[in-house]
């Protein structure tokens, strides 16, 4: 299992490189509730901005973490330009920008990246240069682990939810369902908090660990917060605990087998009902009515 020590230096380039990306989906993707039109998708190499837009334009960026390239696509002409050590962040965005105004698309971003230490901006930061092909190939292991454990939870659900993505702001991966009450703590000038934090939600999500988690973590995490005296009755499997610091529902990962898909699926099941009860969501019985349809061949078979 990757632990966060063994890659700090290639995260921090990942996770610059996927803000510029998320930037983008801030200028150029129609705005939802929660910010939920600025996160990144997953796909089989990667991730991405999806489908963008620019007047009468369409462009997406793709940060290809198998074949180690960046790449480029808009409706005029596509470009890639390889993922390696030794090309900073600068670099990066210097090609993103300049690529594309070559086919049309002049989208300016705030460079300053958000919600990180970090805070040069990156036509500037030429700090962060640092790319490992190896520890690329395990970060997008973790990252489809994580996606399909998440939609495995959250798919059959019938409910207003946010499907599971890649928050730039944090790095984290996560699915949020959303209930229909308005809660607001925060102020205008709080620009993130005012927007993400305006309704009940349950967030059910993963990082790749911080100082306190040397290794990927899974979490739920309910809005409104609770405090570090919160308190349970309901079922949590063994390998969960509530961390009163965070005040979040913790699973520290340590294998990506069937058994481990189990276990998270119960975790996320668990979180669930744990922080619905708390929280009074009424009538919730609906979401979690079965499906009218045949089970397909990866409901009957999630990992081999």
């Amino acid at each position: 299992m990757l632990k966060i020590a063994e890659w700090k230096k290639e995260h921090e380039t990942l996770h610059l490189l996927a803000q510029i990306l998320g930037k983008h989906k801030l200028a150029s993707a129609f705005q939802e509730p929660q910010w939920a039109h600025v996160i990144l998708g997953m796909n089989t190499t990667g991730f991405s901005t999806g489908l963008l837009f620019h007047y009468d334009c369409t462009y997406t960026i793709n940060v290809d973490l198998q074949s180690h390239r960046l790449v480029v696509e808009t409706d005029h002409g596509c470009d890639e330009m390889p993922l390696r050590e030794g090309t900073t962040i600068q670099d990066y965005y210097e090609w993103i920008q300049q690529t594309l105004k070559r086919f049309k698309v002049e989208v300016p971003i705030n460079t300053t990246p958000q919600e990180m230490a970090h805070t040069t901006p990156f036509d500037r930061d030429t700090e962060h240069h640092h790319y490992n092909e190896k520890i690329s190939h395990e970060v997008l292991h973790l990252m489809k682990f994580a996606v399909r454990a998440l939609s495995q939870f959250v798919a059959p659900f019938r409910a207003r939810k946010i499907k599971p993505g890649l928050f730039w702001g944090t790095f984290d991966i996560s699915t949020i369902i959303n209930y229909n009450a308005f809660h607001e703590m925060f102020e205008p000038s709080q620009v993130i908090e005012y927007a993400a934090f305006d309704e009940h939600f349950i967030e059910f999500g993963f990082w790749f660990g911080d100082d306190t988690f040397e290794g990927p973590t899974f979490f739920v995490l309910p809005y409104p917060f609770v405090d570090s005296s919160f308190t349970f009755d309901q079922p949590l499997i063994d390998q969960a605990y509530f961390d009163p610091k965070l005040t979040e529902l913790i699973y520290e990962l340590k294998s990506t087998t069937p058994e481990a898909l189990h276990e998270l699926h119960t975790f996320l099941n668990q979180g669930f009902h744990i922080f619905k009860d708390h929280l009074s969501w009424e009538n919730c019985q609906h979401y979690e009515v079965p499906l009218k349809m045949a089970q397909n061949q990866i409901g009957k078979s999630p990992l081999k």
